[in-house]
């Protein structure tokens, strides 16, 4: 399970270092055009680049969610011992995946209602936007699955069971 959580975690870091140095990319060559005679620069520079910046932080969600890292509030949890606080972990895990899966939902929805061309970028449809938001919140809510797990059999690897 460790094993797969480190794939999964180089994996997102990896996709989104690259969405977001391609945005830098994108980002510096426009601002060097404008300076140049003859060129005003991309006019798309600034919707690739919010596209790309909300697609490389969903994509890091996922490694966030895998490691419990994303924000909480675990008063509860830091006040229990033994079966209790693996009770209130599992709990949280259900409902961030119950989350997830209304998120995928919804969007999803949207994603397909979302034909439309709308976008500065040559042949770009605004489809392509919306259709990584469900794929990413399923990968989220699978990746919260696999670190509840993980956060189990941790557990009950270090105590020799759960008291």
């Amino acid at each position: 399970m460790e094993k797969l959580k480190l794939k999964i975690d180089k994996a997102t870091l990896l996709i989104s270092s690259i969405m977001l140095a391609v945005m830098m990319i994108i980002l510096l060559v426009n601002i060097i055009l404008r300076y140049l005679p003859g060129f005003g620069g991309f006019r798309w520079y600034m919707e690739s680049s919010q596209y790309l910046n909300v697609w490389a932080m969903l994509i890091a969600g996922i490694s966030i969610s895998l490691n419990r890292s994303h924000l909480n509030i675990n008063v509860l949890e830091d006040n229990i011992e033994g079966r209790g606080k693996i009770i209130v972990k599992i709990i949280v895990a259900i409902f961030t995946i119950l989350f997830y899966i209304g998120f995928a939902y919804g969007t999803y929805l949207l994603a397909s209602r979302s034909k439309q061309v709308i976008s500065t970028m040559p042949n770009f449809k605004m489809a392509y936007v919306y259709w990584l938001i469900p794929i990413i919140s399923i990968l989220s809510a699978i990746s919260t699955g696999i670190g509840c797990i993980s956060d189990f059999r941790n557990t009950y690897r270090l105590k020799g069971g759960i008291e």
